[in-house]
């Protein structure tokens, strides 16, 4: 025998419902940048298993650019970029560090783009859609900044 649902079977039901914190900019932006910093590291681990890579890299080229002091010292400080960015989300005023994520966002989407120029391997394109999507992400978070009421 089948038992019918009343009204109040269904009332005794309990319901699981999920809390949905509403994160702060601030706290995104860290993730934006975080997320992009680690998505960097790993494409540049996998192009190590690229073949003659090791080769290039040992015959002192790093794509197709020579490395050298100044080479390595840019390559430094545009990759030490995004973890300083992090660190500044946390410490910089509301006011400074809209504009510092704008005009930082603007930067990589640039750089991003300009990494993917002639690129054929899939891993590098897909990886390099994804740091896009993020660099446009932290660029419109940034602009869209809630103001306080």
């Amino acid at each position: 025998m089948v038992k019918k649902e009343t009204k109040m079977d269904n009332k005794n039901k309990q319901k699981t419902e999920y809390d949905d914190v509403k994160l702060n900019t601030r706290t995104v932006l860290i993730g934006l940048w975080t997320a992009l910093m680690l998505l960097y590291i790993y494409c540049d681990i996998f192009t190590f298993f690229r073949p003659n890579h090791i080769n290039e890299i040992i015959d002192g080229f790093m794509g197709p650019f020579p490395v050298n002091q100044i080479s390595l010292m840019v390559a430094g400080i545009l990759m030490a970029l995004p973890a300083l960015m992090i660190i500044a989300n946390l410490f910089i005023k509301m006011v400074k560090i809209k504009w510092i994520n704008i005009i930082g966002g603007i930067l990589f989407t640039l750089v991003n783009i300009g990494n993917m120029v002639g690129e054929k391997w899939a891993y590098y394109i897909i990886y390099g859609i994804i740091e896009l999507i993020i660099t446009v992400l932290i660029i419109i978070k940034s602009i869209k900044w809630p103001k306080k009421i």
